[in-house]
């Protein structure tokens, strides 16, 4: 009886509900898993040792490429080449402030940003800051923001952003234009998304202290199908 429970016990805990805690997640546990998952990073990793990188590649990675209306990632361009030479799927993100207009963030982000055949979609980071403000004025520039990069580029832009600030500043207004991806470190998004950043605390090979950690969901086939 005691081997009996014991296999069963096993078994529960090798099952697909148990065997991969996404908040505290190893390299180890995603490659036994077959997770579709990646990485986003920015100058603040400083110098990626990308010849060890390669010994745990990431699917897919998102570069920081500009914030607000004049700054742009000093990284960025290094950082891209070193990815796609690596065969990593790339995508290129913009850290939204509100000190400027949404219309010139969106020329700054694709005045740097590449968006090439193959490329994930362009995405706008959107977070809470500690100051906001009005909601309205948010909305607009959000808004803003999205649909000059959709006139330029002829594509909605991804929103990442907590399920709380698209339902307050943008879920009425863009309904399904844009795909998601949520940022929750407690528990799986309720809503439909297409990447989840699961925790900021990861640890992999040729990055220097904690990463970001994202899973898509779905398979690879269709993690191509959203490629521009």
């Amino acid at each position: 009886m005691q081997k009996i429970f014991i296999l069963i016990l096993f078994s529960i805990l090798l099952s697909p509900a148990y065997a991969l805690n996404p908040h505290n997640v190893t390299f180890g546990e995603i490659k036994a898993q077959g997770k579709i998952w990646g990485i986003d990073v920015s100058h603040h990793q400083s110098t990626i040792k990308w010849e060890k990188l390669k010994t745990q590649k990431p699917y897919f990675i998102f570069l920081k490429a500009s914030e607000g209306a004049t700054r742009q990632d000093g990284k960025y361009s290094e950082n891209y080449k070193a990815a796609k030479k690596l065969g990593i799927l790339v995508g290129s993100y913009h850290f939204f402030t509100y000190k400027s207009s949404g219309k010139d963030q969106a020329n700054n982000f694709l005045s740097v940003a590449k968006h090439k055949s193959g490329d994930l979609p362009l995405v706008l980071d959107a977070e809470f800051a500690r100051k906001m403000p009005a909601n309205r004025l948010v909305g607009n520039e959000l808004i803003t923001f999205i649909n000059v990069v959709y006139r330029r580029t002829g594509h909605y832009p991804m929103i990442y952003c907590d399920y709380d600030y698209y339902k307050l500043y943008l879920k009425d207004r863009l309904h399904t234009k844009c795909k998601l991806w949520i940022v929750d470190y407690k528990s799986k998004p309720d809503c439909k998304w297409t990447f989840w950043q699961t925790t900021n605390k990861f640890k992999i090979a040729g990055i220097r202290g904690n990463v970001d950690f994202n899973l898509f969901n779905g398979t690879k086939k269709k993690l191509k199908s959203i490629l521009y």
